[in-house]
């Protein structure tokens, strides 16, 4: 009787209750996601980023220390626009890139250069999210 009485004085129905709580249920979920991606970005080594530029960048990008023979420095470069990066070759899809580089856009890039920046020169990308990170927070220390 109670639970007949308080749906009569406008208490939502349980079918009602459950739509209301499903789009809370997807904002959660969804800020969950996008939290722990950040939290991966974040937890990026930094000396095992250097390791890899040294392997795998240095010899186009150079460093703080030498300039970048085939391709612009990446000292500084988050906070900058991706058509404005300065020195070295840059592909037209690049000079023509509407976005600026943040922790999330060098780790799209990275994942998948030609995917983010139609026309890249960049000839590979990194598969692996651990050494993007990495990558990302040796790059982001260097000056």
């Amino acid at each position: 009787m109670r639970v007949e009485n308080a749906h009569r004085q406008g208490s939502p129905s349980p079918a009602a209750r459950t739509r209301t709580r499903r789009p809370v249920l997807g904002f959660c979920v969804a800020g969950l996601l996008l939290g722990s991606s950040a939290l991966a970005l974040a937890q990026g080594d930094a000396a095992a980023g250097r390791k890899l530029y040294q392997n795998k960048c240095l010899s186009c990008h150079g460093d703080a220390k030498t300039k970048g023979t085939l391709a612009p420095s990446l000292v500084g470069m988050i906070g900058r626009k991706a058509s404005e990066m300065g020195d070295g070759a840059t592909s037209r899809g690049m000079s023509e890139a509407n976005f600026v580089w943040t922790d999330k856009t060098l780790d799209e890039f990275l994942a998948a250069p030609g995917t983010k920046v139609h026309g890249t020169i960049m000839p590979v990308g990194i598969a692996s999210a651990q050494e993007r990170a990495d990558l990302i927070a040796y790059i982001k220390a260097m000056r």
